[in-house]
């Protein structure tokens, strides 16, 4: 079975596991509050939306790569990293203000509407980011119940908790690290591929399959051993996030149109062709990045640099030289034949993937 049809009867299954989880939550609140029950199913509602499930499958098959034999159980458990997913989302729509995710509006957005529409308060955007933080925060909690409350041994859950706090832990150390960059509206190389490696790497893919490793019952060295493949994974995947944030279709990527240059990301691509411009054409990129009410016109501008400069060029050999670097981390690991089928699977996907 290809890489995508695999991935998409993946999402179908977890999704269920994911539905039936937040049902019970639902209820739950119900019993309290029926405006936090109705919040909590407009969380459900744009998180069955859209996407496509990688990180509860990384760790799914990072406890069949570790000798893992229980499906359902591991299957059940890796909704976790999911659900964190969500939590960490939530809050990222808030720091990068985006209305929309997925082709929907964001929690923090709809609940600004809401309060718009029923309270007639001035204070309505307060609101909206308020339930924005807690619904992120109720959501962690789920997230940390559904691993602590798991039917694996009590040691190997215990350890499988303090690599998900590690794991958040570095998601929001490379968060922090990318709105200093942004703020301080310049970063090297070398910062952005450290926040990229902590954003991404170790939280999309190193984190979830070490962690359902850890669920196999190896050891945390071992667990490291058969996830080296992951970073160079990791760092790949957001190179090609980085065009989707400027040449990304709206429609698939569900977020607006060149969002990273309304937002004034210190991406890669953006750093390279700072380099590689000449000066007029670096200065052009500096007063644009982050304009407020940017206009169409300024943004094919900004683009025509990216491509003129060499950036586009150079980040996509930077991309391929990722990919093929995990592909013979994995091609050279210990893991399972089929294992290893399921992630060069991926690999290749990602060298074709549409923007």
């Amino acid at each position: 079975m290809e890489f995508s049809k695999e991935l998409e009867e993946f999402k179908f299954q977890i999704d269920k596991i994911i539905e039936k989880k937040i049902d019970e939550s639902i209820a739950e609140a119900a019993e309290d509050d029926e405006i936090v029950a109705d919040m909590l199913r407009y969380f459900k509602k744009t998180l069955l939306a859209a996407g496509k499930r990688v990180r509860p499958c990384m760790m799914y098959y990072g406890y069949l790569a570790a000798g893992g034999t229980d499906k359902k159980k591991i299957m059940d458990t890796a909704i976790c990293v999911e659900l964190i997913h969500s939590f960490l989302l939530m809050h990222d729509d808030i720091v990068d203000r985006d209305d929309i995710r997925h082709g929907m509006k964001t929690i923090h957005t709809h609940y600004r509407d809401y309060a718009n529409k029923n309270y007639k308060t001035k204070d309505s955007k307060h609101f909206g980011v308020s339930v924005g933080i807690i619904m992120g925060d109720t959501i962690y909690s789920i997230a940390n119940q559904v691993l602590f409350s798991s039917k694996f041994e009590a040691g190997l859950i215990i350890k499988a908790m303090n690599k998900l706090q590690e794991i958040v832990r570095y998601t929001a150390l490379g968060e922090m690290q990318d709105i200093i960059m942004e703020y301080k509206k310049k970063a090297t190389e070398k910062e952005i591929l450290k926040m990229y490696e902590n954003k991404t790497a170790k939280y999309t893919f190193e984190g979830p399959f070490q962690l359902g490793a850890l669920l196999a019952g190896i050891t945390s060295e071992k667990a490291k051993k058969i996830s080296e493949f992951a970073i160079p994974l990791g760092i790949a995947f957001q190179l090609q996030d980085d065009f989707l944030g400027v040449f990304g279709n709206e429609k698939k990527t569900g977020k607006p149109f060149a969002s990273d240059i309304i937002e004034g990301k210190q991406t890669l691509l953006v750093t390279r062709a700072v380099s590689l411009a000449p000066n007029n054409d670096k200065n052009k990129i500096k007063k644009l990045l982050g304009k407020k009410n940017i206009s169409k016109i300024e943004i094919d501008e900004f683009v025509s640099i990216l491509n003129s400069s060499g950036a586009v060029k150079s980040i996509a050999k930077n991309t391929e030289e990722y990919l093929n670097k995990a592909t013979n981390i994995i091609n050279m690991s210990e893991i399972p034949r089929d294992i290893k089928d399921f992630l060069l699977g991926m690999i290749l996907y990602l060298k074709k993937r549409e923007f």
